[in-house]
């Protein structure tokens, strides 16, 4: 995934990175909930620096968390009723760049707004 070079985001990122890389469709569903649970984790952290630092778009930026968060809870919920293929494809084909567009989009700005407040 793409490096803003603010160490508070990119460990996060690289950490996503790393539990897409190593994904286990075996234990599909384990998996799933643990990139979701990691996904909740960054997502709170960036929303507890946007606080602190009283960033101006932090309400943009927390419905797109939670419109992310819905769209990959919404995939496990299939998976967890025994429908894996929309979701398998999803892993594969569309949470990468769904996330790496937020990256570009939206996790930039607020990295800017940091490197400006350091």
């Amino acid at each position: 995934m793409l490096s803003l070079n603010c160490p508070e985001l990119d460990v996060y990122h690289a950490e996503c990175d790393e539990l897409l890389s190593t994904f286990d469709y075996t234990h599909f569903t384990e998996s799933f909930s643990a990139l979701i649970h990691h996904t909740k984790e960054h997502f709170a952290n960036e929303e507890r620096i946007m606080k602190e630092l009283n960033f101006q778009g932090y309400f943009e930026h927390f419905e797109e968390h939670q419109k992310i968060l819905g769209e990959m809870s919404q995939f496990l919920a299939m998976a967890m009723q025994g429908n894996t293929l929309f979701a398998k494809n999803y892993i594969k084909n569309g949470v990468a760049d769904r996330l790496d567009l937020h990256i570009r989009n939206i996790d930039s700005q607020l990295a800017l707004f940091i490197k400006s407040k350091s």
